[in-house]
């Protein structure tokens, strides 16, 4: 019996030796990768969705207690920065080894009912870019897809969309075709885009009001606990297949839009979808700065290490793994990232 104890001891303290070793490497892997000694690296992450539990609806998104946990995680292994003051850092090559900062894009309303509070929760600050439309509508157009297919009634079993029949007679499928279609319609522009997710409401006999988006509100409350709001356009098109004016208007009037809610100056900008030529170009650029937007940000994977080439397409990144090791070291290798 005592020899079984002592083996048991032995296999805990074994792990416990091995766990504060492994976590000593990553922190000093990270603190040297951070620093290439000429220039310090800045790590921003990217979220967009977080749900209160796994569903079935929507398997992509990442649930609140795995992000809760990876909030704490980067309070353990890095330094959480505001975003502002971490671009002011890192322009004067100041960054604390292990800098990161925490952005999340669209606006939906679990940003304030799990991300922000989440937020405040450990002590922390992120930046939250929102496409206005949603403050109208209640949602952006890839919720009311969602919407439309889980709420359609059980006889509306195919859609017709784009010369294609999509079967949505179970509910697996629907989950499945409500990707689809979000693929597929996402780089239509936005007038066709409209008509498309009209067609599938129409369809499946959806003509309710949604609310799943922020109110004015709780932007204001969001800003004043010390969050940083950005603007993410008004209708989050593909500014690639609008035309410049179109582009131009919609940056314009999503940083509009917020500063009379905020009743501050909106500095930051995040592309929707955010691939460099593939979703937004050198034009895009251009009316970003012309609009007097400090900096601007990508969903292309990599640092910040030079604001004056990067600082208008800064690259950003999200460890997906849900164990704490995995995601730590996953978030200090992007430090050797250009």
């Amino acid at each position: 019996m005592i020899t079984d104890y002592a083996v048991q001891f032995n296999h805990k303290l074994n792990i416990g030796v091995a766990t504060i070793v492994f976590n000593w490497i990553i922190r000093k892997c990270a603190s040297h990768w951070s620093y290439d000694g000429k220039i310090t690296k800045l790590n921003i992450l990217t979220y967009h969705r977080v749900g209160e539990s796994y569903s079935a609806k929507n398997p992509k998104s990442i649930y609140w207690d795995l992000f809760k946990q990876q909030i704490k995680w980067l309070n353990k292994y890095f330094t959480v920065l505001p975003l502002p003051l971490a671009l002011e850092l890192q322009a004067r090559n100041e960054l604390p080894p292990r800098a990161v900062c925490i952005t999340i894009d669209d606006g939906y309303r679990d940003s304030y009912d799990f991300i922000y509070k989440t937020l405040l929760d450990e002590g922390i600050t992120g930046a939250f870019f929102i496409s206005t439309q949603g403050l109208i509508k209640g949602g952006l157009w890839d919720e009311e897809i969602y919407a439309a297919i889980f709420n359609a009634p059980d006889e509306v079993t195919e859609l017709y969309l784009q010369g294609k029949l999509f079967d949505i007679s179970s509910f697996e499928k629907r989950v499945d075709v409500r990707y689809q279609l979000v693929e597929s319609t996402k780089y239509l522009p936005l007038k066709q885009r409209e008509a498309a997710v009209e067609s599938i409401k129409q369809q499946t006999q959806f003509n309710k009001t949604i609310d799943k988006f922020l109110s004015a509100e709780q932007i204001k409350e969001m800003h004043a606990s010390g969050m940083t709001i950005g603007a993410h356009t008004h209708s989050h098109p593909i500014l690639n297949k609008e035309s410049n004016s179109v582009a131009l208007l919609e940056i314009k009037q999503s940083k509009e839009i917020l500063e009379n809610i905020i009743e501050q100056q909106v500095e930051f900008f995040a592309y929707p979808n955010g691939k460099y030529e593939q979703d937004f170009n050198a034009q895009h650029v251009e009316m970003v700065k012309s609009l007097g937007f400090k900096a601007a940000f990508s969903t292309d994977w990599g640092i910040l290490s030079d604001q004056k080439s990067e600082g208008y397409k800064i690259k950003r990144f999200t460890p997906w793994d849900e164990t704490e090791l995995r995601f730590a070291l996953r978030l200090a290798l992007n430090y050797r990232k250009k």
